[in-house]
């Protein structure tokens, strides 16, 4: 803190500030700071990769594997230009796949190699820089120690700010002799922590003392607050980063030959002659990523001493502190808001008010976008691709660390935007505005990826705009469903009068479960043209020419090809279970079934969905009738050779009743009253699609048989048979993966005109009572078996769930 202080008083009964508790609102600092290391990561995994290719050996190696592999695949026919029909063609194409990622592994190892090297290289030098700079700022600023017997009353004074501050072991105090400010540094490693006073602050202590106390508890609130070791890794990061990464791949692209001909130099040999298209959009994006780097570093500086502040002036020096702040310079021009330190005004704000600290910015969640979207883009191409034999589970394997991380940041920054006030309704900044910067900072992270500055100016590089726009479109529709769940959690846990500590954690590790998976499945789609088309239904083998029966086929069997990718997974419905099951240990390890001003309706959102369930029972058992009275014979016998059979159709049609009511109670449970409403639809929807599922095959489905509505010759004598458990999975995954899809507009509709409702006509709260004991066990017992079902269908799906994402690479 530096700067000069007029003369001040503190005013008696002045009341301090209260910032956010830090149990439940993490420190901005820590956001940001890993979001520097996750941004530092990524650029300099680019660079280190165009590195690569300036290394005369490691060039010759790389264009000696491509070659050797070329040949090898044009030496054996058949390997790709043989189409793809049977069993058997598709067994010889995976293993010709898993051959040349056998062939091109041994050098794409040594690039990571090479890679993993200059990050390790990189923050080494980082954590060299922070474990030397005590030595170094002792050194250049020629500070000398303070010692109790030279100035004893001086002494005994910063011994007592220290207890103030509630420290366990004062600092090492250093006075800077040259320095004729009125401010002071904290400084130092987590053994030995110093703190700088300048020449000029000591006359402050005889001619101000208030002042001086106010900017002596600001550097020690920095030590209370322990960002200096965020603060000086954020320092040595960024210096490493430049002379790591930044200078010499800049050094490289001008001269190309440094290391195998250093004094051979023309410039037409410089890569933005020689390429430059290529060149001038890696450079560009070079450019770009290391604003955000800086601007990051420069983020972290500002924060730190804007907790500081409220930290200071928490301590006793609120008025003293702000005559002081008032006193600072005001910064002029654009650039004074993104320097290290913040505006004056900003500082002065944050101390009237604390709780802007837990405020997060869009332009850090853009930031965190980008990040995701470079090492999503670049990890998939050069670690993905080329390791593994199946392109899709290349991005996908990238897309769970990618999708963790993002989700994981975004979760946070919710939670610290409603710590500021659990109990005032949602703003859509929190719930919206989040996830489309993050979508949008994904969108430009691409962009400015290896892959995309490699494909510069190649014909069809590029997806087309409306792939691009329709990917950006649904990554910002689960980002904010994710959202949503993430703001009604964060305001039911801390609505609370005593939260549990591990809420918070427990929250964000959710939602970097299901960010995982849906980053899994969402990047492989957004990959590839159509990845995200919505194709209807092969129509009937029999029948095409009744019109209704014909949309009725094409309809009940259209497929979106990640709802396909989220059906064969082993972790779709384990994830879905953690977004109820989590509130619900949550609030029942606090509670323990004591009546609460927001009680946790559990047992309602069970009901609502076994009514559900209800309704998929007496659709099912009409449909049959219904089919024989509607369809002739002909259409409904079994015995087709081309086209889609109509016991397929009738399947379909019933799975589609299923999800369509699993959409509907969802709704309904979006658009009542109460907290958790994203979590207990999601509870009363897994609650339909199991037993929906168990419906269908053991009720509706031996009625269908003893109607005979396939029209069987002869009829079936006997309709309960072996239930397949692969193939009961694979329904339950349809059902409740095709409902949530088709719940996302239903459930923001619902809440809309709930809300609407309950605004024109005046709700009463009734009163709520303690559950009983047999009501907690009772629903318990539910609970743990919707849990035990979720299991059981989840392991029965993978062989399947291999078939589908394993067998290409592994066999």
């Amino acid at each position: 803190m530096t700067g000069a202080a007029a003369p001040v008083r503190d005013e008696p009964g002045s009341a301090p500030p209260q910032p956010v508790r830090p149990a439940i609102a993490p420190a901005a600092s820590t956001l940001r700071f890993a979001l520097l290391a996750v941004v530092v990561l990524a650029t300099s995994g680019v660079v280190f990769l165009s590195v690569y290719t300036f290394l005369p050996d490691r060039l010759e190696r790389l264009t000696t594997t491509i070659s050797a592999c070329e040949a090898e695949r044009s030496a054996v026919p058949g390997w790709y230009d043989i189409p793809v029909v049977t069993e058997e063609d598709r067994q010889r194409s995976d293993a010709a796949d898993r051959r040349m990622s056998e062939c091109f592994a041994p050098v794409l190892l040594d690039q990571l190699a090479f890679v993993a090297g200059g990050v390790a290289l990189l923050f080494g030098l980082a954590i060299a820089s922070y474990l030397s700079h005590p030595w170094w700022i002792v050194r250049r600023r020629r500070l000398k120690r303070l010692s109790q017997s030279a100035a004893p009353e001086l002494w005994g004074h910063l011994e007592q700010l220290s207890r103030e501050m509630g420290l366990g072991r004062s600092p090492d105090w250093r006075i800077a002799p040259f320095a004729r400010t009125t401010g002071g540094q904290a400084f130092g490693l987590p053994w030995h922590r110093y703190v700088q006073l300048d020449a000029g602050l000591l006359v402050l202590h005889t001619t101000d003392g208030p002042a001086f106390r106010a900017v002596v508890l600001h550097e020690l609130a920095h030590l209370r607050h322990e960002d200096v070791d965020r603060t000086y890794l954020t320092i040595g990061i960024w210096r490493a980063f430049v002379a790591v990464a930044l200078v010499p791949y800049l050094v490289l692209a001008v001269h190309p030959e440094l290391l195998h001909a250093p004094r051979d130099w023309r410039w037409r040999d410089a890569q933005i002659v020689a390429f430059p298209g290529q060149t001038a959009y890696r450079l560009a994006s070079l450019l770009v990523l290391t604003a955000v780097v800086y601007l990051t570093r420069n983020a972290i500086l500002r924060v730190r001493e804007t907790h500081a502040d409220v930290a200071a002036a928490t301590h006793g020096g609120g008025d003293a502190l702000r005559a002081v702040l008032d006193r600072l310079p005001t910064p002029r021009g654009l650039w004074s808001r993104w320097g290290t330190h913040p505006n004056p005004r900003q500082r002065l704000a944050a101390v009237a008010d604390p709780r802007k600290l837990s405020a997060t910015g869009s332009w850090e969640l853009v930031g965190v976008g980008i990040a995701a979207g470079l090492v999503g883009s670049n990890a998939s191409l050069l670690a993905g691709l080329n390791l593994l034999s199946d392109a899709r589970l290349a991005y996908a394997a990238v897309g769970v660390l990618v999708g963790a991380v993002a989700f994981a940041l975004l979760a946070v920054a919710i939670w610290r935007v409603v710590a500021q006030g659990p109990v005032r309704a949602p703003s859509a900044l929190i719930w919206l505005a989040s996830p489309v910067a993050l979508a949008a900072g994904f969108a430009g992270g691409s962009f400015l990826s290896l892959r995309v500055a490699a494909t510069v100016g190649v014909p069809s590089s590029f997806a087309s705009p409306s792939v691009w726009v329709i990917s950006t479109l649904v990554l910002t529709a689960g980002g904010v469903a994710l959202a949503g769940w993430s703001t009604s959690t964060a305001r039911g846990v801390l609505a609370e009068p005593e939260p549990a500590s591990w809420a918070m954690p427990a929250v964000v590790v959710v939602a970097a479960l299901v960010g995982a998976l849906l980053f899994a499945v969402w990047l492989p789609a957004s990959a590839v043209e159509g990845g995200f088309a919505i194709r209807m239904g092969a129509p009937p083998a029999i029948g095409t020419d009744i019109g209704w029966y014909d949309g009725i086929a094409r309809w009940a069997d259209v497929r979106f090809g990640p709802a396909h990718r989220l059906v064969f997974n082993p972790f779709t419905l384990p994830c879905l279970t953690l977004l109820w099951l989590a509130p619900v240990i949550i609030r029942r390890g606090r509670i323990r079934g004591t009546a609460v001003h927001q009680p946790l309706r559990l047992g309602f959102a069970v009901i609502v969905g076994a009514i559900g369930a209800a309704c998929v029972l007496a659709i099912g058992a009409v449909l049959p009738f219904a089919a024989k009275a509607a369809l002739p014979t002909w259409v409904r016998q079994q015995e087709v050779v081309d086209g889609v059979p109509f016991f397929a159709i009738y399947d379909a049609a019933g799975s589609t009743v299923a999800a369509v009511v699993v959409a509907v109670v969802m709704g309904v449970i979006a658009a009542r009253p109460g907290p958790y409403r994203p979590a207990l639809a999601v509870l009363s929807g897994s609650t339909a699609a199991a037993l929906s599922a168990l419906v269908i095959f053991f009720v509706t489905d031996p009625i269908a048989c003893h109607v005979n509505v396939w029209e069987f010759s002869p009829a079936p004598t006997r309709c309960f048979g072996v239930v397949y458990a692969q193939s009961f999975s694979r329904v339950t995954h349809e059902i409740i993966v095709n409902g949530v899809i088709l719940a996302l507009p239903v459930v923001v509709l619902a809440a809309a005109l709930g809300a609407a409702y309950r605004r024109r006509v005046p709700q009463v709260v009734p009163a709520t009572r303690p559950t009983g004991p047999f009501g907690r066990a009772a629903s318990t017992a539910l609970l743990v078996m919707l849990v035990a079902f979720t299991v059981f269908v989840s392991v029965r799906i993978l062989p399947l769930a291999h078939d589908e994402w394993l067998r290409r690479t592994f066999g």
